[in-house]
């Protein structure tokens, strides 16, 4: 046994806490405790007797005040065994089992887990509480950056439209689906002096990961690239055209899309998906 053992036995031992089992292995223990040892359960004895002096002064049951002589017998006992190096355990009587003082303190030691307890617990709910709500906070700003984000690129989108449309002449030129995508259509507006266009197309369907859409410029009879887009839905999207070039109606044969691969190629390979040719 450690000596903090031994004193956490000699307390117990002392406020009457200490039974059965535990109780006869402490009186087994003291028949072979060394002096210190013998000293330090007398000192603690003697300190548990006086604590019933520290209440208000009244006059006690019949019971307490011979509670009180008996410690202060087994006091006295304890200090003359110290002196003759012998300890005779089984002769110290039992302290009363109920003595007031390990109620109390229990009592204390109770009502204190219990409101700790309610405290975390309390305390748990608030964290989880402010989780949730840093969370919407959280998705609220995602979904507003979203939010500004398409709302940036479609004030950019109308801003050049606005620049095209307010040229000092434009050219307008109107698509029609063909018969893979005959649902769709589109028209390009476009300044023949800046050679920048608009385009804009409608029920096209949405491309695959690996595809673009290729606008053509149809000089003659000679295909010239204008650019690649992508749609991701049926509805009008618009696409600015920077280096258009042919610009001049009278040189231009037809405007054509087609699907071809991610990049666009030099030449037209696949479907042809709308066509339109300028009115002179």
């Amino acid at each position: 046994m450690t000596n903090e053992e031994f004193i956490q036995n000699c307390h117990d031992y002392a406020l009457g806490s200490l039974e059965g089992k535990d109780l006869a292995e402490f009186q087994t223990y003291l028949r072979t405790a060394n002096k210190d040892e013998l000293t330090q359960l007398a000192e603690i004895l003697s300190t548990a007797s006086l604590l019933p002096l520290t209440l208000e002064r009244k006059a006690p049951p019949p019971h307490v005040k011979e509670e009180l002589m008996k410690k202060i017998q087994l006091s006295a006992r304890a200090g003359d065994s110290v002196q003759r190096r012998t300890f005779e355990p089984d002769v110290l009587p039992v302290p009363h089992k109920r003595s007031w003082l390990p109620f109390g303190v229990t009592t204390v030691i109770v009502v204190m887990v219990i409101g700790f307890s309610f405290y975390v617990f309390k305390l748990m709910g608030t964290i989880e509480q402010q989780n949730q709500r840093l969370v919407g906070v959280q998705t609220e700003k995602q979904q507003l950056a979203t939010q500004i984000v398409a709302l940036k690129n479609e004030l950019s989108r109308k801003e050049e439209m606005l620049k095209v449309l307010s040229s000092k002449r434009i050219e307008i030129t109107v698509m029609n689906g063909l018969d893979v995508n005959p649902v769709g259509y589109g028209k390009i507006i476009w300044d023949p002096e800046k050679k920048t266009a608009i385009l804009q197309v409608s029920n096209l369907p949405a491309v695959p990961t690996d595809k673009d859409y290729q606008l053509w410029v149809i000089k003659g009879k000679q295909p010239i690239s204008a650019g690649v887009f992508a749609v991701s839905n049926n509805e009008p999207n618009f696409f600015k055209i920077t280096n258009l070039a042919v610009t001049e109606p009278k040189e231009i044969a037809a405007f054509a899309i087609t699907l071809e691969p991610k990049g666009g190629v030099p030449a037209p390979t696949g479907a042809m998906y709308m066509a339109g040719s300028p009115k002179l």
